[in-house]
């Protein structure tokens, strides 16, 4: 059975998803909220916009992944695949970033801290 790729804004909140292949797939404007991406696939996937508080994605593959304007507030990244990921503006005010490979991902605009009131 083929899995859907077009889940643009639909309710994916509590949902389990762990080890998925996501690769590819339209997630924008999703709500996601704490589902469980754990080792889920989700290069190249499209997830500007969506809603992945407190998500958890440890050990996910989000290389060359859009998560433009993203809120990923308390989300759990650790040991994430973020190469080439597109973060631009997106939220990570206290997200668990700790072993997540964040080598060449564009991080420029986006909010990591929410006490300072600097974008990195």
């Amino acid at each position: 059975m083929t899995k859907p790729r077009d889940l643009a804004k639909k309710n994916l909140s509590n949902v389990n998803l762990a080890t998925d292949d996501l690769a590819g797939a339209d997630l924008h404007e999703a709500n996601l909220r704490r589902a469980n991406l754990q080792e889920t696939d989700l290069r190249g996937a499209d997830l500007a916009g969506a809603d992945l508080t407190d998500a958890n994605l440890g050990g996910a593959s989000l290389r060359d992944a859009t998560a433009t304007d993203a809120m990923l507030e308390g989300a759990d990244l650790r040991g994430a695949d973020l190469t080439g990921a597109d973060l631009h503006g997106a939220r990570l005010a206290g997200a668990k970033l700790d072993d997540a490979d964040r080598e060449a991902a564009e991080l420029a605009g986006a909010k990591i801290d929410p006490a300072s009131p600097e974008e990195h």
